[in-house]
């Protein structure tokens, strides 16, 4: 995703400065068309990458939840989820890159157009977008509305291990630490739905429109624009925020280019302190770091 996220920022001021000089093409010729292919590919498939991507965390958490104890998802897994989400993008994109063309207009000016009825007949336009629609848009809004619905139902029924009646009122820590776990996950479960409709409605409501010969004023063209990529901004911002995780394995990313830097540095003096920490790590530190990541586990389960 976040590479998705990064393709769709650098490719965004493309689609605003085509979107100010009337979606004129510049470059003719072979050059042009090639172009005009890549514009379509690198437009459209990373949002659709983005988009699976946040269906399939929404399932990594419903299992993480409703089952504590297994692990569906292994390092070989997320890999090929990930394998998985950019083939299925680029198979949607597959027939627009094959009907896009360069053709002049009856202004005389250069323009990449999208000719879906004129490359595979009349009505496969519509079915297209509608198509986008359904299974881009409405098919994974109502997956991540059910995924986490379920998640919170699933918190609100759980009791903690060890809670007695006595120890379980409403004054007790343990119910206090529930009550604020379920308010951590109802907030994020409704900043995530509520962003992923306020970003992606109005942009696939317009293919819709479009589809049937209707377009939207120019002002609001702008604001899809602007909402679709804002998606891709938001993302990391509302899982560095409410996912402590996030944030834990970003730290670590930090430190560990602090470290690197630190060692090229001095090489001398570091190679004699850190055999010796290593030397201490070995023979005392050891368990109770793993005992330690042994409670984090079983705490946050």
């Amino acid at each position: 995703m976040a590479i998705a996220d990064i393709m769709i920022t650098l490719y965004m001021p493309r689609m605003f400065t085509m979107a100010l000089v009337g979606f004129e093409w510049i470059v003719d010729g072979t050059a042009g068309l090639v172009f005009c292919k890549l514009s379509i590919l690198l437009n459209q498939t990373p949002m659709i990458v983005s988009i699976f991507t946040v269906v399939a965390i929404s399932f990594d958490r419903f299992n993480a939840v409703l089952f504590p104890l297994r692990t569906f998802v292994s390092t070989r897994v997320c890999k090929v989820i990930i394998l998985c989400t950019w083939l299925l993008a680029l198979a949607f994109r597959i027939p627009t890159v094959y009907a896009v063309k360069t053709m002049t207009g009856k202004d005389g000016k250069l323009y990449c157009n999208l000719l879906l009825d004129v490359t595979f007949g009349d009505g496969v336009k519509q079915v297209y977008y509608h198509f986008n629609m359904i299974v881009i848009f409405s098919i994974p809004l109502l997956t991540i509305v059910i995924l986490y619905s379920a998640i919170i139902v699933t918190l609100k029924r759980r009791k903690a291990p060890g809670l007695t009646p006595e120890n379980s009122s409403n004054n007790s820590e343990g119910f206090r630490r529930r009550e604020v776990v379920k308010k951590k996950v109802l907030r994020l479960v409704s900043i995530v739905v509520i962003a992923f409709i306020l970003c992606w409605f109005l942009y696939y409501v317009r293919l819709s429109m479009f589809a049937y010969g209707h377009n939207l004023p120019c002002d609001w063209l702008y604001l899809r624009l602007v909402l679709a990529h804002l998606n891709s901004a938001l993302n990391p911002c509302l899982y560095a925020i409410f996912s402590e995780n996030y944030r834990r394995g970003f730290k670590t990313i930090l430190t560990r280019v602090d470290c690197c830097k630190r060692r090229s540095s001095g090489q001398s003096g570091d190679s004699l302190r850190s055999a010796r920490k290593q030397v201490a790590w070995d023979s005392s530190g050891s368990i109770s770091i793993r005992i330690e990541q042994e409670i984090r586990k079983t705490s946050s389960l």
